[in-house]
């Protein structure tokens, strides 16, 4: 069998492997283009700011909103996957998110701005939890790690993309079209995820993915883990038992906070430092994208890692990208901005540490704990955690530069970093399928 084959991209797969193959790449388009109206606000900072005569205090209140909003529709939604479903909880949720970004840049500071930017985050929440659980019902936990450490690079990439496309319409077209423009892609994405997504293979006549896996049914059967449910919702006793009732599951929301802090202070205001310290909008959107490309590697790598050297034990290398997370970003009031090819490698190695240990505690390690019947919710859980860590760095972040400077705000998200990994360090051992499922 070809490679193509085996991957399920080629008409002569399996049923299941080509419906799996159809998943992955609709799935990793599906979250790429959520960030094109997320991701986008980075770049028209400094213009909004400019235009509308705004503190950074007052530009992190407006960022601040969404990740408040994301908070809140990140339990909602995380909950409503687990009981539903994906494709009508995504296709709602994509529309609205179009919708809000062009009413958002029609509108006026301060108040229509937070309102709207938050309400836009409520709906970007819907994106995360039903696409883990799509996941988690496709796939096996011996196939997961694989799967996402392709998959996981869905978002980095999208928020690559857009942070070129928008740093580049800021400068040449305004500020407004980074949000009508990326309204307009993530629309036509709706469209299409919903005629292509499945939330389960029984939604499409196969049987449970479990009964196409005979060596994981005998390691779940000997860990004492059930496979014959399906995408059967089993009752929300045990989906709050995995995920409010479990510890572990506290400690990777909690260590995933401290992620955020990291990823949100260089995610929103990397672009506003670089801009500051003499670089045109497009050049520091430019110089921002390699974070992403780096944390594509650093996904990629981390989603392997835990076969190839820790025997299926995830936490093991997030923990050692978190301690260099810390140290790097402590490291960056002295990276000489003026020196290109130092700043490139230095954003490319925070995007690497940053976003391995992002994707694979809130969906990876977040389906082994949880399991395939509460994956949604617990994922939702975890990232609405992390989106109070954005909250709280976006805002306290222009705060701190306003009153005192860069450097005390760079310490924050430091810190952020080190707290991530001291929690992490707690599930050195875990591994998947310690519950009754998989």
């Amino acid at each position: 069998m070809s490679l193509l084959a085996r991957a399920g991209f080629s008409p002569d797969a399996p049923p299941l492997r080509r419906w799996q193959g159809r998943t992955v790449l609709t799935v990793f388009i599906t979250y790429a283009t959520y960030y094109f109206c997320r991701q986008n606000i980075a770049a028209a900072l400094p213009a909004i700011g400019e235009e509308f005569d705004l503190t950074r205090s007052e530009l992190g209140q407006i960022t601040m909103a969404l990740f408040i909003g994301y908070g809140i529709g990140q339990i909602f939604f995380g909950l409503m996957s687990d009981r539903f479903g994906a494709r009508y909880l995504l296709l709602v949720g994509m529309l609205v998110s179009a919708g809000l970004n062009v009413s958002f840049a029609l509108s006026h500071p301060i108040i229509p701005m937070v309102v709207l930017w938050g309400l836009n985050g409520v709906f970007q929440a819907s994106g995360m939890p039903a696409l883990a659980k799509t996941i988690a019902n496709w796939f096996t936990p011996a196939q997961r790690g694989r799967v996402q450490a392709v998959r996981g690079m869905d978002y980095p990439v999208g928020a690559m993309l857009v942070t070129l496309l928008s740093g580049f319409l800021v400068q040449y077209v305004g500020w407004r079209w980074a949000f009508y423009v990326p309204a307009a892609i993530l629309t036509a994405s709706a469209v299409h995820t919903f005629s292509r997504l499945r939330s389960a293979p029984e939604d499409v006549g196969l049987p449970p993915v479990e009964e196409h896996a005979d060596a994981d049914r005998a390691v779940a059967e000997a860990n004492g883990c059930q496979s014959d449910n399906g995408s059967e919702f089993i009752g929300w006793r045990y989906v709050l038992k995995m995920t409010i009732a479990n510890w572990r599951i506290w400690a990777l929301a909690t260590g995933f906070f401290g992620v955020t802090m990291t990823r949100y202070g260089f995610g929103i205001w990397a672009i506003t430092y670089l801009t500051e310290n003499g670089a045109s909008v497009s050049r520091a959107a430019a110089l921002s994208s390699v974070m992403w490309l780096g944390g594509a590697l650093g996904i990629f790598v981390s989603g392997h890692a835990g076969s190839w050297w820790f025997r299926g034990r995830h936490a093991p290398f997030v923990v050692l990208q978190l301690v260099a997370l810390a140290g790097l970003t402590a490291l960056f009031p002295i990276i000489p901005t003026n020196v290109p090819w130092i700043l490139l490698l230095y954003l490319a190695a925070v995007g690497f540490c940053t976003y391995g240990p992002d994707m694979m505690m809130c969906q990876t390690m977040a389906m082994d704990i949880a399991t395939r019947k509460a994956t949604a919710t617990a994922g939702g859980f975890i990232d609405a955690l992390g989106s109070l860590g954005a909250a709280l760095t976006v805002a306290l972040s222009g705060h701190l530069v306003d009153s005192i400077g860069w450097a005390p705000a760079m310490y924050l998200w430091a810190g952020g970093a080190g707290l991530a990994a001291l929690l992490t360090s707690t599930l050195w051992n875990t591994r998947s399928c310690e519950g009754e499922y998989l």
